[in-house]
């Protein structure tokens, strides 16, 4: 059997929709950077919805930077501030688009090794009809992705 290669993690994504669920990946992103000595990248990926559909559709100015004022404060307080002198470099973003792409190209740019994502556990149907943001980034993704569901317990690292 081959020897396994060494696995160096130095910068890990937490894309980010401010859930329970992505605050389960962002623990987990927090102890592995912290045991991988790793940068840990926090993203959040504004996605506007026009107000009409079809060629009437646009884009409300105000509610575009209020959204993107309101995720730039959230993603300020990540991490818990316990987490903070434990991890050597953490970078805050918020991007403009749709997470999928975002989050890939984010991901690219950026050198990530790791990808941390909570998952939702939706159900079988709502999963076939509305699809998975984190299922799509596992498929598309230039680096290994971790999909975190949303513990029934504490997440504790020995």
């Amino acid at each position: 059997m081959k020897e396994a290669a060494m696995i160096r993690v130095k910068n890990i994504l937490v894309p980010t929709d401010f859930s329970e669920h992505s605050d389960t990946a962002v623990l987990y992103g927090c102890e592995l950077a912290s045991r991988f000595d790793a940068d840990l990248h926090l993203l959040h990926v504004v996605e506007f919805t026009p107000l009409m559909y079809g060629e009437g559709a646009y884009f409300a100015p105000e509610t575009e930077a209020q959204l993107e004022h309101d995720a730039q404060q959230l993603i300020g307080d990540i991490p818990a501030p316990e987490w903070r002198s434990r991890i050597p470099n953490v970078t805050r973003s918020t991007l403009r688009g749709h997470p999928l792409p975002e989050i890939c190209r984010y991901a690219k740019e950026q050198n990530i090794d790791l990808i941390i994502l909570g998952t939702h556990g939706r159900g079988a149907i709502a999963h076939v009809l509305l699809g998975s943001v984190a299922e799509k980034v596992v498929r598309k993704a230039p680096c290994p992705v971790l999909t975190v569901h949303h513990p029934e317990r504490e997440f504790v690292m020995p």
